[in-house]
């Protein structure tokens, strides 16, 4: 095999692999879509939370999947927070952009569980080892910021039963 063959062969090894957080959790502090504030990790709902971070308007359809997938309710049942990452650019059109998410998210345990985070991705990327926006990301997260579990994309059997072992055992 050439030494170009092997290069190709690792680097697509390495895009199949999901993503994994290799630092804690970064220290945010934004408000959900009621308007009531949260610091991050710290304030996650539950120890532990499932983190669904989103970077793109088109992406919400992937962390549904999770939703779905897991059977995830706003009013009960295991903790999670919905944290679309908008770039700091937007902040001075953040009443705009919150209030185009309310018109869209009429729950109100719903809209606890949103907490747009308005710093660019490296903010949020960083400490966790992720680079790039173009997937989701999946985590669970203790409040103190250690990170238990991460992958990135849509829901897929193996990945869904992963996290129900993970979050299961956390408990």
């Amino acid at each position: 095999m050439t030494a170009l063959m092997r290069f190709a062969l690792i680097i697509l090894l390495m895009a199949a692999l999901p993503a994994r957080a290799d630092g804690p959790f970064p220290t945010l502090s934004f408000d959900d879509l009621n308007g009531d504030p949260h610091s991050l990790p710290a304030g996650l709902p539950g120890d532990p939370t499932i983190v669904f971070i989103a970077y793109k308007r088109n992406q919400q359809p992937a962390v549904n999947t999770w939703i779905n997938a897991l059977g995830l309710d706003p009013s009960r049942g295991a903790e999670f927070v919905e944290l679309p990452v908008v770039g700091s650019s937007a902040r001075m059109m953040r009443s705009f952009i919150d209030n185009g998410m309310r018109s869209g998210i009429v729950d109100r345990d719903l809209r606890a569980r949103t907490i747009t985070i308005y710093e660019n991705a490296s903010v949020v990327n960083r400490p966790l080892g992720f680079s790039g926006r173009n997937q989701i990301r999946v985590l669970i997260v203790k409040q103190s910021g250690e990170v238990l579990w991460s992958t990135s994309g849509p829901a897929s059997d193996a990945k869904v039963a992963e996290l129900q072992a993970v979050f299961t055992a956390a408990q």
